[in-house]
């Protein structure tokens, strides 16, 4: 042991890397000490930063679509040999963009809002219907395995508004006025808080896009100043690999969603089930998160025409089925292709384990970023074994 510690070379670089350990040892044992403490100061700065980190989402996704139109649709802009005209690319692609995105949820509201709307008016509707037939089944399920039970209150429900309202009466004095004040400020609050950090990432989204050359030069540079050269290439590769991978994914599954939410309205249509505007948009939204979505979006798409009718209901969970084995085995291995690269088992573990972290917004990001490290360890191994051939066939050509 102490033949090795005198053959160390505790050299500058040496020290300095041991005492980075060192620093990261002790802040990871002071942050495990007091997790409630980096829970609530990571919470602010999310809060803070929230803005920003929705503008950069925002800006990545639209970026997608931007570019498609600026290498196909908007391409004879940039090969103009008028300098005003090149410029008028990113401004015609980034408007089209907005536009064709802002089109795209005001279609969605304009199928969802009135098809929610009789929705809603047909259950309320139906509901004496359903008590009704409810009562019924409860008296033969009593009748059938002789219960002695009074059932009168079930035949004539009486509403006695008067102690309604004196039981509501009694309830705010003991929970407090003040306190009930507070609990709808706070809702209120956040409600504009969150209207407010949509408005403001949606204009940073905007700037990003407009000047996204620029601004990745900019922080290349910074990082450039900051880590060594070679450090700097591996991250740039590994940005590189993460991008691709998210964008590949990004845009596979909203066009595979899109294709399963297109198909699912025909179907309906030509069966003529109820309800296949509202069903099939949320069959393409719940398709949007891997794995479970697709089971939200059957459930309430079951429920929905259950109310109408049970057999119309059972007949759509048949042709829902079918019709996501027809997308999982024949259009999304086309439509996705290899950008999500991940074995099944892994893709489901990645989606219970985003969804642990961060909820709905960690199931949506938990499948591509899994991708984007499935992808670096298989470019990590590549390289690895072509280095391995390099030298082998060095020493081959040595002993030759």
């Amino acid at each position: 042991m102490l033949k090795l510690v005198k053959n160390m070379e505790l050299s500058k670089k040496n020290t300095k890397r041991i005492l980075g350990i060192i620093a990261f040892a002790v802040l990871l044992f002071t942050a495990s000490q007091h997790l409630s403490a980096v829970g609530e100061f990571l919470s602010k700065l999310l809060s803070v930063f929230a803005p920003v980190i929705i503008g950069l989402c925002l800006a990545f996704i639209l970026n997608i679509p931007m570019r498609s139109l600026e290498e196909k649709l908007f391409s004879p802009l940039a090969r103009s040999k008028k300098k005003f005209v090149r410029k008028l690319l990113r401004p015609c692609s980034l408007i089209t963009t907005i536009i064709l995105f802002l089109g795209f949820i005001a279609a969605l509201l304009f199928i969802i809002i009135p098809q929610l709307k009789d929705t809603v008016v047909t259950l309320i509707e139906k509901v004496p219907t359903y008590y009704d037939n409810f009562v019924i089944w409860v008296q033969n399920t009593v009748t059938r395995f002789n219960i002695d039970v009074n059932l009168e209150f079930l035949q004539n429900p009486r509403f006695d508004f008067e102690k309604i309202s004196e039981m509501a009466q009694t309830f705010v004095p003991e929970v407090g006025a003040n306190e009930l004040i507070n609990n709808a400020f706070a809702v209120t609050s956040n409600i504009v808080v969150g209207i407010t950090n949509a408005l403001l990432g949606a204009v940073i989204a905007v700037y990003v896009l407009a000047e996204k050359e620029k601004i990745c030069n900019f922080v290349k540079k910074i990082v450039r100043e900051i880590i060594p050269e070679k450090k700097y290439n591996k991250i740039e590769h590994i940005c590189s690999i993460a991008e691709n991978s998210f964008s590949s994914f990004i845009a596979g599954q909203f066009t595979d969603c899109l294709i399963l939410g297109v198909m699912c309205f025909i179907g309906m249509q030509i069966f003529n089930l109820p309800y296949a505007a509202i069903v099939s948009v949320v069959i393409g939204v719940f398709a949007l998160i891997p794995v479970i979505g697709p089971i939200i979006g059957e459930i309430i798409g079951c429920f929905l025409i259950f109310m109408e009718s049970p057999a119309s209901a059972l007949f759509f969970l048949i042709y829902i089925l079918i019709l996501q084995a027809i997308d999982n085995n024949l259009i999304y291995p086309k439509v996705v292709g290899k950008s999500v690269g991940l074995p099944g088992l892994l893709v489901l573990i990645s989606v219970i384990i985003g969804g642990n972290i961060g909820g709905i917004l960690g199931i949506l990001l938990g499948v591509p970023t899994a991708s984007a490290c499935y992808a670096l360890i298989v470019n990590y191994f590549q390289e690895k074994e072509e280095k391995k051939k390099q030298v082998e066939k060095i020493d081959t050509e040595t002993i030759n």
